[in-house]
């Protein structure tokens, strides 16, 4: 069971991150935290599909949902981080809904998509759920979700049409190259902004699906939850550990 998938659906607002040092121990380190998911980066991160896959395991054994961002857009590098096990599929630098529907036939089995079948990680090798093929294929379907990244200007020009494309199941902004795409790099407390979220946000929201956004500290997170975003992918594990031992060596230095 896709546990994510069944929060958003009860209308809980899921809490993740970014996992990019491709350490295990932080990796297993983050299953204690009460984080929902953790989104293994192959994009930015010097992550491959290897320790993607003991990445993905390190999750299961800790109660933690594993999604993974793909380094580009191509059927090889959707079908691998799949067939290691990833429950949720982020997938950067979409500019229009036919790279969407090809993504949701890379993606997704028949009759949905033409995913190839293939035994593998994620379902033990075929000894995993003793389903037959079909029913595999639409559990799969299921409870896998698939999310392209709006975050160029020709995916935010395009929303309405992408947000449509059967197959998906949301959208997940990227904050920093959508506001650098609309020409305002960084500010997120512009009105170009805050109404390019409203407009991603109700697209998608009007075809039932959800939207998941990156936030980099608390103030960014009260805005998307007043925009109506659907979860939140909270920062990065680098930055997290890097301001959590700043504040210690600050506190430290303070003690007489």
């Amino acid at each position: 069971m896709n546990k994510v998938k069944e929060k958003l659906l009860k209308g809980e607002r899921p809490i993740g991150t970014f996992e990019e040092t491709g350490s295990q121990y932080v990796v297993e380190a983050l299953g204690y935290t009460g984080l929902d998911y953790i989104i293994i980066d192959n994009e930015h991160a010097p992550t491959d599909i290897e320790t993607s896959s003991i990445s993905v395991k390190n999750c299961e054994l800790n109660g933690m949902t594993a999604f993974g961002r793909a380094r580009e857009i191509s059927r090889s590098a959707v079908l691998k981080l799949l067939d290691v096990g990833v429950q949720g599929l982020i997938v950067p630098y979409v500019k229009t809904k036919e790279e969407c529907e090809k993504l949701v036939g890379w993606s997704k089995y028949p009759p949905i998509g033409e995913r190839g079948f293939s035994t593998s990680r994620k379902d033990g090798f075929g000894y995993k759920l003793g389903l037959s093929v079909a029913d595999e294929m639409k559990y799969y379907n299921d409870e896998v979700l698939l999310i392209p990244q709006c975050e160029t200007k020709d995916a935010f020009d395009h929303i309405e049409e992408i947000a449509a494309v059967k197959g998906l199941d949301g959208i997940f902004i990227g904050p920093y190259d959508l506001s650098i795409s609309l020409g305002i790099p960084g500010d997120f407390d512009s009105d170009v902004f805050v109404n390019a979220v409203r407009r991603i946000v109700k697209a998608v929201h009007d075809q039932g699906k959800f939207v998941i956004m990156f936030a980099g500290n608390n103030d960014r997170v009260k805005q998307a939850y007043d925009l109506g975003i659907d979860s939140i992918a909270y920062s990065l594990d680098p930055a997290v550990i890097i301001e959590a031992y700043k504040k210690i060596v600050d506190d430290v230095k303070k003690i007489k």
